[in-house]
């Protein structure tokens, strides 16, 4: 009785190691969907809305609910209260900030270290066109996400099954 429990304990265990694993490809993609969604309310919200960008990304947030949604919230509000930083530099720290939580690639962070230096700098066309090169690059980083976690995933949930079924074997 008690080795049965314990056996289904570390088969619980070992399939839910490889579930959270697995999870982590995921989350970068879900990640890239919802930046894209950001930088589209952002471009609508300035380009249409004549919205300042500081009320653009406290807008963008709240349709977000990763930790996506904190980066531009607090990087909206950090603008509204007028530190004297650049864009770029609040915009920075923030990212750096929150960037333990993100499950984003270096690739995808410095797209979005890009997207920070240059918006706000140029007329409004020039800012439209830069936000739909960058969500074009977000799709590809999400086309590349989506290819890497199809082949991570089962692979991932697999091995955490499979593994807590070699420790069950070596122990009984």
């Amino acid at each position: 009785m008690v080795k049965t429990i314990g056996a289904l304990l570390i088969l619980l265990s070992g399939s839910s190691i490889g579930w959270i694993i697995s999870n982590i490809y995921l989350d970068r993609v879900r990640e890239l969907r919802e930046l894209q969604l950001a930088i589209n309310i952002i471009n609508t919200e300035i380009t249409y809305g004549k919205t300042i960008l500081s009320r653009a990304l406290i807008r963008a947030a709240e349709n977000l609910s990763s930790s996506m949604r904190l980066i531009f919230l607090e990087s909206g509000r950090a603008l509204t209260a007028g530190t004297g930083k650049t864009f770029h530099e609040l915009w920075a720290e923030t990212i750096e900030k929150y960037r333990e939580g993100l499950n984003l690639n270096k690739e995808d962070l410095v797209i979005l270290m890009n997207w920070g230096l240059q918006i706000g700098v140029s007329a409004l066309e020039n800012q439209s066109a830069l936000n739909k090169l960058v969500i074009k690059r977000l799709e590809l980083q999400e086309k590349e996400a989506l290819e890497f976690a199809s082949k991570r995933v089962k692979t991932a949930r697999y091995a955490g099954v499979l593994l807590s079924l070699m420790i069950i074997i070596l122990f009984y």
